[in-house]
């Protein structure tokens, strides 16, 4: 396991006048000099240089740099340019409250700091920029892709605030160099600025620091300066693969990191619950590749029913029916279990795949009932509070217009219950329910929704307002149909079909563009 160590560094100038630095800040040598003091991790040449050969002389005409920090790393160089920032914004109250909310809820889904890593870069916010930075993300992802406002300010809206503490890190971090700090400090901010536009519905910019996310990891930048920072850095490739590729598939985008025998291994001798539920979120999303992606976007046209197949099966066993793990851990894995199957579904309906006599039941026309009624017997079961924690809104939305879309295509006796068992009607109720009651799900997912069943399946709309007690419009009720006269049910679903309709199934409808545009994270 590696050790938390701090690891320590000689100075710029100590360095490159060959002595022995005693490491502190300021050392001893550089007062002596009357030279300033700093540190960077960028590594000059070797030897001295032409004019460079009389080091003391030019160390003493070098401009003093303005903020220096002693985190357990390099020291981090500022612009010339000072940076304002805004007094009292980070109370110690909101970031204590914002670290208790993220460590006891998400570290078994973003795993990409540690208690201890945190509180250090909290102690240094004063005087490091860095930490400053880091600290305004990491605030601004908890109030902008949680539901920690609806838990502890659920009467006043505090959706404002998130976005101060993101207009603070973005504008603290055109201050920074970059590449004057250890890597993966620069990666953890760049991912939590992600998760923050993402949260605010801005796609270009949330690309944007998803890209160089993942760009600073592929460069091959975690050196041996970095060791120390994480307890594991593969939890941090596997984070950044996991983001990407479900990225990718809502966004038909290009993807950067692949699998290969020299990624990270996660350490699978863990028995923690967080450990185990991140590698099972880790083990869904392997499979998902580039050749799925190329399949996904239309770029090849050589996928198999073979394939989708074995992905369907593959998602099955990532997420044992008996895992057992606490409701927090299970909300994110269950939506994004059913989710990544109702994907493959619409993959293979573009691909011509569907039959009524299906091979396997991915490749029927009523898998996505299936795949509701997985989901539905799952969320029952987790509390709201679970579900508001991971953002899962925009998921449920997609896999709620999935079977919005079956369900128009199926005749009256089909969509009924039967006895104790659930209906597609059902579903449908439970899950707008669900995304009625996430985090900005009554204004943002909410009218897009109600659009697409008045759209697709009218004769839903009143039923699916009056449940969950919103006003109905005269001109929906006058076209609701009567769904609650006796009907014989019919178990084979497949007969209910309208054939004629299938083939719009699985396009992405405004509704569903609209949804993305707003977007969430994995």
């Amino acid at each position: 396991m590696p050790s938390n160590k701090p690891i320590t560094i000689a100075c710029d100038a100590c360095r490159r006048r060959k002595v022995r630095c005693d490491e502190q800040q300021p050392c001893s040598r550089c007062q002596s000099a009357g030279i300033a003091c700093y540190t960077t991790s960028v590594r000059r040449k070797k030897g001295r240089q032409g004019a460079s050969a009389t080091v003391l002389q030019e160390l003493r005409k070098a401009p003093v740099h303005n903020e220096t920090s002693s985190i357990p790393s390099p020291e981090i160089t500022v612009t010339s340019a000072q940076f304002i920032r805004q007094p009292g914004l980070l109370s110690p109250s909101v970031v204590q409250s914002c670290a208790d909310y993220f460590f006891s809820r998400m570290l078994g889904t973003v795993p990409i700091l540690l208690p201890a890593t945190f509180q250090r870069h909290v102690d240094r916010m004063a005087e490091c920029l860095h930490s400053y930075c880091l600290v305004s993300a990491f605030c601004a992802f908890i109030f902008t892709q949680t539901g920690y406002a609806s838990c502890h300010n659920p009467e006043n809206a505090t959706v404002g605030l998130g976005r101060r503490f993101l207009d603070e890190a973005m504008a603290v971090r055109r201050h920074l160099d970059p590449f004057a700090a250890p890597t993966r400090y620069g990666i953890t901010i760049a991912f939590l600025l992600y998760g923050c536009q993402i949260g605010m519905g801005n796609q270009r910019q949330a690309y944007y620091f998803l890209r160089e996310s993942t760009t600073l990891y592929t460069a091959g930048m975690l050196d041996q300066a970095d060791a120390g920072v994480d307890d594991d850095a593969g939890n941090l490739f596997w984070l950044l693969l996991i983001s990407e590729r479900a990225h990718a598939i809502r966004r038909h985008r290009p993807i950067t990191l692949q699998i290969t025998p020299d990624s990270p291994v996660l350490d699978d001798t863990q028995s923690d619950s967080f450990s185990i539920g991140f590698r099972c979120l880790a083990d869904l999303y392997r499979p998902f590749d580039q050749s799925f992606l190329s399949c996904w976007n239309g770029t090849d046209r050589s996928s198999s029913r073979e394939l989708l197949i074995r992905l369907e099966e593959h998602l099955q066993q990532a997420v044992p029916a008996d895992l057992g793990l606490p409701d927090i851990l299970s909300a994110d894995l269950r939506v994004s279990q059913q989710w990544l199957r109702t994907m493959i579904w619409q993959l293979a309906t573009s691909a011509g795949f569907l039959s009524s006599t299906p091979s396997h039941p991915c490749l029927g026309f009523a898998y996505p009932l299936q795949i509701a009624r997985d989901l539905s017997l799952a969320t029952w079961k987790l509390s709201k509070e679970s579900l508001e924690t991971h953002g899962v809104g925009l998921k449920i939305f997609e896999i709620t217009c999935t079977l919005t879309d079956v369900m128009a295509c199926m005749s009256p006796a089909g969509l009924r219950s039967s006895s104790f068992d659930l209906g597609p009607q059902d579903y449908l109720k439970h899950f707008c329910t669900l995304i009625h009651g996430l985090p900005g799900g009554e204004t943002k997912f909410m009218p897009l929704l109600l659009a697409k069943v008045s759209q697709t399946f009218p004769s839903m709309l009143a039923p699916v307002t009056r449940h969950l007690g919103l006003p109905v419009q005269d001109h929906v009720a006058s076209a609701e149909m009567d769904m609650e006269s006796p009907i014989e049910y019919q178990s084979d679903w497949y007969k209910a079909f309208n054939w004629a309709e299938m083939s719009r199934i699985g396009d992405r409808t405004p509704e569903i563009e609209r949804a993305v545009q707003f977007g969430e994270g994995r």
